[in-house]
């Protein structure tokens, strides 16, 4: 498995992880924030251990993409998260 898919898989994990798990009754604005914000913290934790360069990290985003389209996310929501995910996490140089 390249680095750039092992990346994709460790934030697809991260996203699920951080996720509010009450699938059954609709989430607040608040626990979605907290949930994002604790993703995002571990999405550049990702970046940094995989050593993702420029490249890397657009491949790495579309490919997060690609995979919760998949899972079953709707493709704006997926998008939204993704832009957010590159401004946030995937542009700094922390």
């Amino acid at each position: 498995m390249s680095k750039v898919t092992e990346a994709a898989v460790a934030l697809e994990e991260a996203f699920l992880r951080s996720a509010p798990s009450n699938r059954k009754k609709r989430s607040s604005e608040e626990e979605w924030t907290r949930s994002l914000h604790k993703f995002f913290v571990e999405a550049a934790d990702i970046r940094r251990r995989f050593s993702l360069g420029l490249i890397g990290r657009a491949r790495t985003a579309y490919l997060l993409q690609q995979k919760l389209i998949v899972a079953g996310f709707p493709a704006d929501v997926v998008r939204k998260l993704v832009f957010s995910l590159i401004l946030n996490s995937f542009t700094a140089n922390k």
